[in-house]
């Protein structure tokens, strides 16, 4: 399965998440995400701005690389998989769908050591609203909680024009987007000690 995807991000305090979840989920039940980040011991993907994460939803195992190529662009190649999730197990390659394989190999990735290095939860509320998809996230993982604002788009003119507008509304100031991952993966470099 290939995808691209749209999307632009904006950190949010407690107060904003809270605000915006009041105004447009209000009663609503967020869905619950899973995310197990994979990387090696050396961190080999996040050093080459890639993604490796198993998702599970409805009792599957989804597994996706996450390849940046311009500015709010963003190539997904997944596939199911059925591993186990215990953390440092390593994942044996024949468990890696063949499509995600061949980007990792393209891009000189080995796969023979690949393991779990935590995981990420997600309590998420979405709906549509203009030409596109918000999403409101509050994110738990390694000790740390956060909040983030998304809007996904079919393109990059109308996503921009339309997230700058939501954020003016509430009056919430732009912040440098830093994926999940990239959160995630911070902060895991600041536990292990890798720069």
């Amino acid at each position: 399965m290939f995808e691209k995807e749209i999307e632009f991000k904006n950190l949010l305090t407690e107060s904003e998440y809270g605000k915006i979840q009041s105004d447009h989920f209000s009663g609503e039940k967020p869905m619950h995400l899973t995310n197990y980040y994979i990387d090696n011991n050396e961190l080999q993907l996040i050093q080459n701005l890639l993604m490796l994460r198993i998702r599970v939803q409805d009792e599957k195992q989804l597994m996706t690389v996450k390849i940046p190529d311009e500015r709010h662009v963003v190539y997904e190649y997944s596939g199911l998989t059925n591993i186990d999730l215990s953390e440092g197990i390593i994942i044996n390659e024949n468990n890696i769908p063949e499509n995600i394989r061949e980007q990792l190999t393209k891009r000189n990735i080995t796969t023979n050591n690949l393991s779990i290095q935590g995981s990420l939860i997600t309590e998420r509320f979405e709906k549509p609203s203009h030409s596109g998809l918000l999403v409101l996230d509050k994110s738990i993982y390694l000790g740390m909680i956060d909040y983030e604002l998304e809007f996904e788009a079919p393109d990059v003119g109308t996503g921009k024009a339309e997230f700058t507008q939501i954020l003016n509304n509430y009056g919430i100031v732009r912040r440098e987007e830093i994926v999940k991952s990239a959160r995630f993966y911070n902060t895991l470099k600041q536990k292990k000690g890798v720069n």
